[in-house]
């Protein structure tokens, strides 16, 4: 896969994962690490053909991500999940034997209980190539989209890059497949939304089969930074920067140094707009768009770590929601359609988060472990807080009562409490 339409492609995990990272004061107590409880379900997926080895350190990466893995738990409902890895090598056998792919694919109720099972084979080898992770999340109407990645050879032997979705049921049945590059999913039912080639037209699948698309135009101001699609509408940031004194220009180029003033806008799809400027400095990410046009943001602040987690609504002052320490840098892999509870990954070493944001999961850092964390809007105390290994992943459910693990070879289930 070639370096730029690696970027785009990782430009397009950090979107469907919901990925944030901010930087302000911390809102939310959570150094005194919340106690890790036992599992209330506890598998051994080497049972189910998981590969000896595949959780030892650095086993994704050491032949420098030129193959195409797959490590992850979804949720596809409140009582549903699935767990996946690959079972083909993560490196060639000898340097002229290409590596074929095989993905193993099994679902699980809350309690246990497999219901469904399943391989599917892919281009894994990227002749050479880096390549982007392999990408399984939440799809709409509680399907799973595994995302296909792959370097094919063209007929003159030429690497070329090939992107495509294909969404699976609960009994991991074909529901839906598309040969496009999948630009995001939205925020509450993981609509996709993909870009017509070389036009200014999105197309918005919410429901399956994927039938009858939405069309959305949009032309994005030459200085927009970030944009998400919502069910009924869009958001997105844009920054003015002073390359001269006092005087501050839209421009596409970032300049190192150059002071900003940046503007949240929400649109709905009657072409309604209303805005909220952001304080001179400040930059934030746009997380998603909630049902009825709120925003979650992440607003980054000059020299602080952490961030500010914010809901912003047309009218109405912006609300603080409960974050990370101030000595975390935090990224947003999960959330209850109404933000009640959200899950977040969080390092002292930021580089550990920016590497989060390269795939979709959570605990692929720099260092050994990171932080786990959930949180609940109505607490100003971490609901969940414990360690997770590099190589881990971790999901909390649609409905914010359990979460998953993925870590030490096993799929690990837990009970929160509830809201109070």
């Amino acid at each position: 896969m070639t370096s730029a339409k690696l970027n785009v492609a990782l430009g397009g995990v950090i979107a469907a994962s919901l990925l944030a990272l901010g930087c302000s004061r911390a809102h939310t107590k959570t150094e005194a690490a919340v106690a890790t409880p036992k599992p209330d379900v506890q598998i051994d997926l080497s049972v189910h053909g998981l590969p000896k080895g595949f959780f030892e350190p650095d086993a994704d990466t050491k032949c420098g991500n030129q193959i195409i893995g797959y490590r992850f738990v979804v949720w596809l409902n409140a009582d549903t999940l699935a767990v996946g890895f690959n079972t083909s090598p993560n490196c060639r056998s000898s340097p002229d034997r290409k590596v074929d792919g095989l993905a193993r694919i099994l679902v699980f109720g809350s309690t246990g209980a497999l219901k469904a099972e399943r391989d599917i084979p892919y281009l894994a080898d990227g002749n050479g190539e880096l390549v982007a992770p392999g990408e399984v999340a939440p799809g709409p109407d509680g399907t799973l989209l595994f995302r296909i990645e792959s370097v094919n050879l063209d007929p003159e032997g030429r690497n070329e890059s090939k992107s495509g979705i294909l969404l699976l049921d609960a009994e991991l049945k074909d529901v839906g497949r598309l040969d496009r590059f999948l630009e995001q999913t939205t925020f509450v039912n993981h609509a996709l939304v993909f870009q017509d080639l070389n036009t200014h037209t999105y197309s918005v699948f919410d429901r399956v089969p994927l039938t009858q698309p939405k069309q959305w135009e949009q032309v994005w101001p030459v200085d927009a930074r970030d944009r998400k699609f919502g069910e009924d509408g869009i958001a997105f940031m844009a920054c003015k920067q002073e390359l001269r004194p006092n005087e501050y220009v839209s421009t596409g180029i970032v300049y190192a140094g150059a002071k900003q003033r940046c503007t949240m806008t929400a649109e709905s799809e009657d072409r309604r707009q209303w805005t909220v400027p952001l304080r001179d400095g400040e930059t934030a990410s746009i997380v998603g768009v909630l049902a009825g046009g709120a925003i979650v943001g992440n607003i980054n602040v000059k020299d602080s770590n952490a961030g500010k987690l914010v809901i912003w609504r047309k009218d109405k002052p912006m609300e603080m929601l409960p974050w990370v320490p101030d000595k975390y840098c935090g990224a947003l892999t999960g959330a209850t359609v109404d933000m009640s509870r959200y899950a977040v990954f969080a390092s002292d070493n930021c580089n550990d988060v920016r590497g989060l944001m390269r795939i979709l999961g959570v605990g692929h850092s720099t260092t050994d472990v990171g932080h786990f964390i959930i949180l609940d809007r109505g607490s100003q105390k971490a609901i969940a807080d414990r360690t997770l290994a590099k190589n881990a992943r971790a999901a909390l459910s649609p409905d914010g009562l359990r979460y998953a693990t993925f870590e030490a070879g096993q799929l690990r289930i837990y009970t929160l409490p509830k809201s109070q």
